[in-house]
């Protein structure tokens, strides 16, 4: 076994290969999340240090007309038998899509391009071999673990009864997944990451686009369905293979706001993370003089505009697409620089499936600034919000870890939650206008459902004594991936 270890590594190989990198698990997960390698009864056979072992049964799944192998089941295995070897470099590092983790921790690794060279034909149990030399992974190590991105060719060898069947080089890259998210100077931006903003966005669509049995729902939107294509409606039924309540949850939060929205006479809604939510083309046949903010980042804004474009009513009038960071960047600079925002209007700021993605100090930010938008009496802004259990990983039920795992695989994190919104809203001078859990919603008792609530607050009138009178935030989770701010427990 190799005795090298990272700067930054405090595990041995032996852990990380009971942890991280064993063939047992590696094959479970892979097969998981790619469901042609269960079908193929693909599996990994032998794992060290810059060297995976992988074997690609001779089967009817695997197997083309002449009974052997498919050419391109071969290239797959290639894929994953390379993928693993250059993973085992990355001591203690967890796989994005792969293994459990969070974005600040993980590794994402993509194939660039290949090149194989089919020999003969495979007539039995096929074997990739892989293994990486020692100077080329010291120099993949020494990349990645000065937080670079890795680029580098790697060769799978295939056999099969002695002979050898083929022979793959594949160009993969690696990079930690936190240095995919661009920085708030910088002008360029990752491919990957605007691809998990767009899958992200596709998937809510595709829950959107879903049926509910419960009487309370009605029926589904149907725009929704064209947002999500084929990308989404995958997604969101993967997702709600290990949450079956994902889709009532996801309907009741987009229905209680659709009847805010008509109880309301906002003259403006601002959507945060806008995503591929077309309440604002719904809403605009109700409401012909409300004016739609739907603010996101740049990659987003672009999806949803070629999404739009697709659509017979567009209401460009009504609509002002934003391209912004409300993460980084303040939305009143934004929408100040729209010309077309005036604060003065009674407005409703929506802020829907966002919170919980976001740190306690992140989220306190953002609703401070929208509360100095709210100069109308009538302007409201709603949200919604998981419990702190959640964020912990405390709530004692198997479908929502099953579900929060689902997500981190995906490379979304919940990492906040509040128990008691009331007295957490009050710090960013918010009062609560309205709570109501999920289940009180949909009249569901499933406890699942009082883990979720919707919240309307407003401005509290009174500013004097806020900062004096609210406690603290206490009980910080610290115990998940490290994170230091992933939720707020109030006693």
């Amino acid at each position: 076994m190799s005795s090298y270890a990272p700067p930054t590594c405090d595990i041995s190989w032996e852990q990380d290969y009971e942890d991280r990198m064993n063939p047992q698990l590696l094959t479970r997960l892979l097969r998981s999340s790619i469901p042609v390698l269960d079908h193929a009864d693909w599996f990994v056979e032998v794992v060290d240090e810059g060297f995976c072992q992988t074997t690609l049964p001779l089967n009817e799944p695997t197997t083309n007309q002449h009974g052997t192998h498919q050419a391109a089941l071969i290239s797959l295995s290639a894929d994953y038998t390379g993928g693993i070897a250059l993973a085992t470099l990355l001591r203690g590092v967890p796989l994005a899509g792969v293994h459990r983790c969070v974005e600040a921790e993980s590794a994402s690794l993509w194939l660039a391009s290949m090149n194989v060279k089919y020999k003969s034909p495979s007539s039995g149990h096929l074997t990739g071999t892989c293994r990486v030399d020692q100077a080329k992974a010291d120099s993949i190590r020494r990349r990645y673990f000065n937080g670079q991105r890795v680029l580098v060719t790697l060769e799978i060898e295939f056999s099969s009864n002695g002979q050898q069947v083929a022979i793959a080089e594949m160009k993969y890259f690696a990079q930690p997944t936190r240095t995919l998210t661009p920085q708030p100077d910088s002008k360029s931006r990752s491919t990957l990451f605007g691809h998990k903003l767009k899958a992200s966005a596709r998937m809510i669509a595709g829950i959107r686009a879903r049926s509910s049995a419960n009487a309370c729902i009605a029926s589904p939107c149907p725009l929704a369905s064209v947002s999500a294509g084929p990308h989404g409606h995958l997604l969101a039924d993967r997702l709600q293979k290990s949450l079956p309540q994902l889709t009532d949850m996801v309907q009741a939060r987009s229905q209680h706001l659709d009847e805010m929205m008509d109880r309301g006479n906002f003259s403006q809604v601002v959507m945060l993370g806008a995503g591929l939510d077309m309440r604002s083309l719904k809403h605009a046949f109700k409401g012909p003089k409300t004016v739609f903010f739907e603010l996101d980042l740049p990659e987003m804004i672009a999806e949803r505009r070629r999404v739009v474009d697709q659509l017979p009513e567009r209401h460009e009038s009504q609509r002002v697409m934003i391209a912004t960071d409300f993460r980084n960047e303040s939305p009143s600079l934004a929408l100040a620089n729209s010309r077309r925002f005036e604060a003065h209007l009674p407005t409703l700021f929506i802020y829907e499936g966002c919170s919980m993605y976001f740190d306690a100090g992140q989220n306190e930010r953002l609703l401070r600034d929208i509360h100095s938008l709210l100069q109308h009496s009538d302007s409201r802004i709603w949200l919604d919000l998981v419990s702190q259990q959640v964020a912990a990983r405390q709530t004692q039920h198997p479908e929502i870890d099953a579900f929060l795992q689902a997500m981190e695989e995906l490379g979304e994190s919940f990492i906040f939650g509040v128990d008691h919104p009331e007295i957490w809203l009050r710090r960013t001078g918010l009062r609560t206008m309205e709570v109501v859990s999920c289940g009180d919603y949909l009249r569901d008792e499933d406890p699942i459902f009082s883990h979720y609530q919707f919240l309307t607050a407003g401005r509290i009138l009174h500013q004097a004594s806020i900062s004096e009178s609210i406690p603290k935030p206490l009980g910080l989770n610290k115990n998940f991936a490290n994170h230091k701010d992933t939720g707020v427990a109030y006693p």
